[in-house]
């Protein structure tokens, strides 16, 4: 089945007391620090698809309330060996976001990662490679303090 022509960003948190911590993992390809990523498989929409990959990647064995945040982002359709199955002149991806809550919840890391640590909002944000990680992160840091999370995905 061909990936569907999106992306998704998961930026998995939890509440410890009055604090937040966020996970960051380390691609095993890539050897770079990321929230959770992937695309849509055939005909999941964006959320479908950011719940299952937070399911895969962090080896939840059950549903994690997901929230929708504002951040996109696009990407490159030629970083995709799947691009010659999307319609032509598609050159760039929207890369949706989403955000997580892990609070009480073990996460355990796929193969696509070598390591998962829970970080402060400074030290998520200086280890995060990639400039939509840190927006989406930043977002939900903000939301987080202003208790102004949006209803989670049905």
């Amino acid at each position: 089945m061909p990936r569907a022509p999106f992306q998704i960003l998961v930026v998995p948190f939890r509440r410890s007391g009055d604090q937040f911590e966020f996970a960051v993992l380390r691609r095993e390809d890539m050897n770079v620090w990321q929230a959770v990523a992937g695309g849509g498989e055939d005909t999941e929409t964006p959320a479908q698809a950011a719940q299952r990959e937070a399911g895969e990647e962090l080896g939840l064995n059950r549903p994690a309330p997901l929230y929708p945040l504002q951040t996109t982002a696009s990407v490159p359709a030629r970083f995709f060996a799947d691009r010659t199955h999307w319609p032509a002149g598609t050159y760039v991806i929207p890369e949706h976001s989403f955000a997580v809550d892990l609070t009480g919840v073990d996460a355990v890391i796929s193969h696509e990662h070598t390591a998962l640590q829970w970080l402060g909002y400074d030290a998520a944000l200086d280890v995060l490679r990639f400039d939509s990680n840190r927006t989406a992160l930043g977002e939900l840091h903000e939301r987080l303090l202003a208790a102004d999370l949006p209803e989670p995905v049905k």
